[in-house]
């Protein structure tokens, strides 16, 4: 009797572990979505932060400190942090749950970033500065990988089944 209540205990702690992980993990949506939701959470997470922050003492963070984020408009003060944080969370959350128009924000998000590198990394061309190039370079090898990932036919066909 008593080994019979543990091994079923058990399989309630299994079944229950399994629909937490199945609701994080949902097999429809693909892991770099899922990773990409978490990613934009986290920078709204991190917007929200140097914002509020930045309105309680103006002096705490360099406007520079969310320059990656919002494509230069971090020079509009913390409420651009703040309504930046708006965008990245609303895109975290529709990215999760698989709406198209988040596919549609990111992918214009990402072209934005790549548009917006291009001065960078055209300096650093023509001063033949390898290293420097490749540095400003990253954000638009990623924005452009980015963007053929949520343009392939498969990731928008999970995007479609919603």
């Amino acid at each position: 009797m008593l080994s019979k209540s543990r091994g079923s205990g058990f399989r309630e702690r299994n079944i229950v572990s399994q629909a937490i992980a199945a609701q994080f993990q949902d097999p429809m949506r693909p892991a770099p979505i899922t990773a990409l939701s978490i990613l934009a959470i986290a920078a709204a997470a991190y917007l929200i932060a140097v914002g509020a922050t930045m309105l309680l003492n103006w002096d705490t963070f360099s406007f520079r400190a969310g320059a990656l984020l919002l494509a230069s408009f971090e020079t509009a003060g913390p409420f651009a942090f703040l309504i930046g944080a708006a965008v990245y969370a609303l895109i975290a959350y529709g990215l999760w749950t698989l709406w198209n128009w988040a596919r549609h924000a990111a992918i214009g998000i990402a072209a934005l970033q790549a548009v917006l590198a291009l001065p960078k990394v055209s300096e650093n061309a023509v001063a033949l500065n390898f290293p420097r190039l490749v540095v400003t370079g990253l954000p638009m090898m990623a924005a452009a990988a980015l963007i053929f990932y949520l343009s392939k036919p498969s990731t928008s066909a999970a995007f479609k089944k919603r």
